[in-house]
């Protein structure tokens, strides 16, 4: 199994721009679309068409002179966009439908509670009994673990609507979305998890670039 993950690597460019944290949401939105751009032009597309869905996810189509009355050609790649205060962060696979979403640890400010209730509607995943018996002792370490898990979960779950282009409103749980490969990884008080269509004999080859624009 190991040589067979091995051989199957499915390649994914995630792009990661620092912002001021101070930058508007709209500005954020201005520079997600930039660092778009900057994603295709270093993957080798200079003519494309940009466009969004209905619930925002960014389609890149090539250019097209043809008989075709939208102008466009076919999708000649799959990305994604997320941002949260100081990132915006971009992933391209040429193959692939992917999605990437990045938040800050607490960000949120959501309660012990609130994690449980979360998690069981979002991923239809209990909330783990070992965590229940550490929070109930007012384990304040244990709270601060059990924090970076949920949101290493709740990024995986934003990834996952992302790659298919319906939001958080899908109806797998946490064992379906896991399935799919995927990456978690801290960078500073942030998780960052991208996710591609695929399944479990498949792993990410991911690059990573930190970039200006």
């Amino acid at each position: 199994m190991r040589d067979l993950i091995n051989r199957n690597p499915i390649p994914v460019t995630v792009y990661i721009y620092k912002t001021d944290v101070a930058v508007t949401p709209g500005r954020q939105h201005e520079l997600g679309e930039m660092l778009l751009d900057h994603a295709l032009a270093d993957a080798g597309f200079s003519q494309y068409e940009k466009i969004r869905t209905k619930k925002g996810k960014p389609l890149v189509y090539a250019s097209s002179h043809g008989a075709d009355p939208t102008g466009r050609g076919p999708e000649i790649c799959h990305v994604s966009l997320s941002h949260t205060p100081g990132y915006v962060v971009c992933a391209l696979c040429i193959d692939r439908p992917v999605g990437i979403d990045i938040e800050i640890i607490g960000g949120h400010r959501i309660s012990a509670t609130q994690m449980r209730r979360t998690e069981k509607k979002l991923l239809k995943q209990a909330f783990e009994p070992e965590f229940d018996a550490a929070l109930a002792a007012a384990d304040e370490r244990a709270l601060r673990d059990r924090t970076a898990r949920f949101y290493e979960r709740w990024t995986l779950a934003e990834a996952f609507g992302k790659m298919k282009g319906v939001g958080l409103a899908f109806s797998e749980g946490y064992d379906e979305i896991i399935a799919c490969p995927h990456e978690t990884w801290h960078m500073e008080n942030t998780i960052i998890t991208v996710l591609a269509g695929g399944s479990g004999q498949e792993r990410l080859e991911t690059d990573r670039k930190e970039v200006s624009i």
